[in-house]
């Protein structure tokens, strides 16, 4: 009788343990799967460190990535780091690279001076990030010279943090490429 409680139990827990680990393992990344990507992206307005206006629409015709952030995110100096090494890369030089934070958090500013980043930063007023889907964790956006999302990601967390700096790595690659080759004429 006991054996038979026993072997219960354990059928239930090993039962019990497959579902957990089916349900906690991570689901691939596949950055096509993501609803803007494919779709041209949100314009928006910021401000610069000095509270100016600016439009989006200054971006047009380059590729540009948006890492979207907010004060005392963990990830958030790693991730910085690993954009400020692709922003010195020879190959990405053409691109403009731009950390958007939100305005109304009174930390932005000390936060900001105390990374010393180098990547050039915008004030988010009216709620662009939203717009853009950003959560809790930052989010990175890639955007090509004709304004359309390439790669919209966030989770550069724990051991996804590398593939997904692979994948952003490998999509800003491929949109650099497709800026510098000559358009054909449809006929």
């Amino acid at each position: 009788m006991r054996s038979k409680r026993f072997s219960a139990f354990a059928s239930s827990f090993l039962l019990a343990s497959g579902i957990f680990c089916a349900c906690s393992r991570p689901a691939a990344f596949d950055p096509a799967a993501d609803p803007m990507v494919g779709k041209p992206a949100p314009e928006f307005v910021f401000h610069n460190a000095h509270h100016r206006t600016f439009p989006s629409t200054n971006f047009n015709g380059k590729v540009c990535v948006f890492i979207f952030a907010r004060p005392a995110q963990l990830e958030l100096p790693s991730l910085l780091s690993e954009m400020e090494r692709l922003h010195r890369d020879p190959g990405f030089t053409a691109v403009q690279f731009i950390v958007i934070l939100p305005e109304e958090d009174p930390l932005v500013e000390p936060f900001w001076n105390g990374l010393r980043s180098r990547l050039p930063f915008a004030l988010d007023y009216t709620g662009v990030a939203a717009r853009y889907g950003a959560g809790s964790l930052p989010l990175v956006v890639i955007v090509d010279h004709r304004g359309i999302v390439r790669l919209r990601a966030d989770g550069y967390v724990g051991a996804q943090f590398r593939p997904r700096l692979a994948t952003t790595h490998r999509m800003l690659a491929e949109v650099v490429s497709l800026r510098s080759r000559p358009s054909h004429p449809v006929r």
